[in-house]
């Protein structure tokens, strides 16, 4: 037993110094290694983004070199992608060469381009992303709605000022827009910025809502024709809003629709009505939308006539009614039994909002408040005061407001700036003409669009200034009702 003890030891001895001497050569081992970078391209003259007009050239050459690297040893290619077709089929565009010098046709959208480098000597890819915008004569200005002694039309106002007319007739002779127009929304396409389309809404004629082809001004459909099933009778778009992802949504006789995104975005049926919002409710033509991300749900506040209260609709999909379901904070008024005409609904910023309401006696009021309707649903109460100056509000009065809380609002041919935390109240410095005021719109928080009978004035809004204008636009045919922009 003692003999194979000693023997035990001994092979624990010499192991462990076979270990400890292993550890001792990786200690010492320093990395004393040679490696080789592989060389990578060195590119110039390419640019992140090209602007092209569709029919012009698209002409890009850029430089490459690779340190001791010939150039047969280098291929290239070029990947415009398109997005696929309805059936699903690939349809991106491929070049096999070093520039690109092609008549560009592939349509008036935004296009991401991948640039390929291939080392064939050791097989390498490098791989290089820019963007390509096809635009044409119209993507970039200005859309104007007027009502030009009865009949609607639009023009279109360039980069540098100038003012085409009558552009709808010119590209659709014989067809018709609404009468009595009341609004166009520029649609992007979903999930990116470029407008792809516009809507045209009015009151009267056999059709009270028209799809324009952004880019070319060509009709693409009837405002019935985006019903999968339209109601049986006169469709009336009290007030239409734009979603971010690419539909429209808003209140058609007194019911909230919403757009399908339940399909592919390039789907004829995307965007389309279903049935409205289902529930025992008559909303007025005022409605607020409170978009609250990039995929949504969003929310609507509403002022039910059936009621006269504040009812609450959320995004799932389908716009659905919820009614007075949400809690009430604060105590300056009852949001659930208002009990008065609602005038006006102005949106400020998100949820946060000031109505104005005609009561009884004809006295009005001014209510703020503010809807969370994604959870606490809420609204909270702030305050119901007397309008402090009713004689400047009547039917024909427009309104804005800026998410600071500053709100202008129209009186015959003037415009003004109120600040409903002071009482402050302002006549904006530019003078009209005399001529009744029939639109006003912010461009951006820092200026203000006032449209009048033929011509629109840009005012600047922003610290210090009241009003004072930047530019002024004439030669437009009628009273302008609306302005859709568009940046590309």
């Amino acid at each position: 037993m003692k003999r194979r003890s000693i023997l035990h030891s001994l092979y624990l001895f010499a192991f462990s110094f076979f270990v400890l001497a292993a550890m001792d050569g990786c200690y010492k081992d320093n990395g004393n290694y040679t490696y080789s970078m592989v060389p990578s391209p060195i590119i110039s003259n390419l640019d992140s983004v090209y602007n092209v007009f569709v029919g012009d050239s698209l002409i890009i050459t850029p430089k490459v070199s690779i340190s001791g690297i010939e150039d047969s040893s280098l291929s290239f290619m070029w990947t415009i992608q398109v997005p696929p077709d309805l059936e699903g089929n690939d349809t991106d565009v491929i070049y096999h060469s070093k520039d690109i010098r092609i008549v560009f046709g592939l349509g008036p959208k935004q296009y991401t381009v991948k640039f390929t480098v291939s080392n064939n000597a050791n097989g390498m890819k490098y791989f290089y992303y820019l963007r390509v915008n096809g635009k044409t004569a119209f993507s970039t200005g200005s859309t104007v709605l007027t009502d030009d002694g009865g009949t609607t039309k639009l023009s279109f106002i360039k980069p540098n000022d100038s003012v085409q007319p009558d552009i709808f007739e010119a590209v659709n002779p014989g067809d018709l827009l609404p009468g009595n127009p009341t609004e166009i929304l520029a649609v992007p396409q979903a999930y990116q910025p470029p407008v792809l389309s516009y809507w045209v809404f009015g009151k009267t004629g056999a059709n009270t809502g028209v799809q324009i082809d952004a880019n070319t001004f060509k009709k693409m459909r009837n405002f019935a024709d985006n019903f999968f099933s339209a109601p049986d009778t006169t469709l009336n778009p009290e007030l239409m809003f734009v979603d971010p992802l690419g539909v429209i949504s808003g209140n058609v006789n007194g019911v909230l629709y919403n757009g399908t995104t339940s399909t592919y975005f390039l789907a004829p049926t995307y965007g389309m009505f279903g049935g409205g919002a289902v529930g025992d409710y008559k909303l007025s033509p005022e409605v607020v939308f409170n978009y609250t991300g990039t995929f949504g749900p969003g929310n609507y506040i509403g002022f039910d006539l059936k009621t006269r209260a504040f009812v609450r609709f959320n995004l799932y999909g389908d716009a659905t009614y919820f009614g007075t379901s949400y809690d009430v904070i604060g105590t300056d008024f009852d949001p659930k039994n208002v009990g008065m005409d609602l005038v006006h609904l102005q949106q400020i910023n998100g949820g946060l909002c000031y109505a104005y309401f005609k009561a009884a006696n004809d006295s009005l009021y001014e209510l703020e408040f503010n809807a969370e309707f994604d959870g606490p649903f809420q609204i909270t109460t702030y305050e119901k005061r007397a309008f402090a100056k009713p004689e400047l509000i009547n039917q024909n009065t427009k309104w804005a407001a800026t998410q600071n809380g500053v709100i202008y609002f129209t009186y015959q041919d003037k415009v003004y700036r109120y600040n409903p935390l002071n009482l402050d109240f302002k006549t904006l410095t530019t003078d009209f003409g005399g001529k009744q005021v029939t639109m006003i719109k912010l461009m951006d928080q820092n200026t203000l669009v006032v449209g009048v009978e033929g011509s629109l004035y840009y005012l600047n809004i922003g610290t210090g200034n009241i009003g004072t204008k930047i530019k002024e636009i004439d030669g437009l045919p009628g009273k302008v009702i609306d302005i859709a922009f568009r940046a590309q």
